[in-house]
């Protein structure tokens, strides 16, 4: 009776977790995107979403991810997944579960600013930097890590950063050090990343098109009392997928560009 009852038990349990381990894309060419509940992030969920795209919209909290579940609502070739980027674990179950699917691009969008009050010279907290690196930088590189194979098996084989015109060196100015920072290293990662990429022997890889973009400064909670004129999230979005769609040659791969096209100073 007990062996009956435990293999009751482990069937059921199999049968519950069968689509944790495996999904399929909602459509076709499909996208992922981290950091999908607010911001640019919604607004390019979103964008995709209307353009037909599949959309594999991450976040950390999809319960009180509102929106984006009111988009999921409304799109039923968006998914909603749940990720925290510094998670080592949650990262391996979603490439788990999406083994095999193509990604046409994988855009990597997830960040934070990391708080201006504690960024200040003389007052440094130094547990924000760690935060702030976690998630922008590092974060960023696990993702190109465990998804590279998904983009090399896609059409368009594209990984793209949004990153921040803050990163470049030769533009620099004062405040935000450790923001800026993170910015500076992902730029740099990523180029790395798209040189390595060229010379792989692994099947696609040599054919993935690396992007770092400047989405503009955004009317955001991110953004908030930046004295500086921004744009909306929508027209942010919009000028970021034209220059995704942009980056069509591999020559191409690693270039930092704004969403207005033009490419910045590193």
């Amino acid at each position: 009776m007990l062996v009956s009852i435990f293999v009751a038990m482990a069937g059921l349990s199999a049968c519950a977790s069968a689509p944790e381990r495996v999904a399929r894309a909602p459509a076709t060419p499909t996208v992922l995107i981290t950091g999908a509940s607010r911001g640019i992030g919604l607004e390019l969920a979103r964008q995709y979403a209307e353009l037909g795209w599949g959309v594999i919209a991450t976040c950390r909290n999809p319960a009180g991810a509102d929106e984006l579940q009111l988009l999921a609502a409304r799109h039923s070739n968006l998914v909603i997944e749940s990720l925290d980027v510094t998670d080592n674990r949650e990262m391996d179950a979603l490439a788990a579960r999406y083994a095999g699917v193509p990604i046409d691009v994988l855009i990597n969008n997830a960040g934070i600013l990391g708080g201006n009050d504690r960024q200040q010279f003389g007052r440094y907290d130094y547990a924000a930097f760690d935060e702030v690196m976690a998630v922008n930088v590092k974060g960023a590189i696990r993702m190109v890590e465990k998804f590279v194979d998904n983009v090399a098996d896609s059409e368009q084989k594209k990984i793209m950063n949004i990153s921040s015109a803050v990163g470049s060196v030769s533009m620099t100015f004062g405040g935000q050090n450790f923001y800026r920072a993170s910015k500076a290293a992902l730029n740099m990662s990523m180029r790395t990343i798209s040189k390595e990429l060229r010379r792989s022997k692994e099947p696609g890889h040599n054919e993935i098109i690396v992007g770092l973009i400047h989405p503009g400064v955004v009317a955001t909670d991110f953004a908030k009392n930046v004295p500086i004129p921004m744009i909306e999230p929508a027209e942010s979005a919009a000028a970021v997928i034209k220059v995704i769609d942009s980056y069509k040659d591999r020559r191409q791969s690693g270039d930092f560009l704004s969403y207005t096209g033009q490419e910045l100073p590193w």
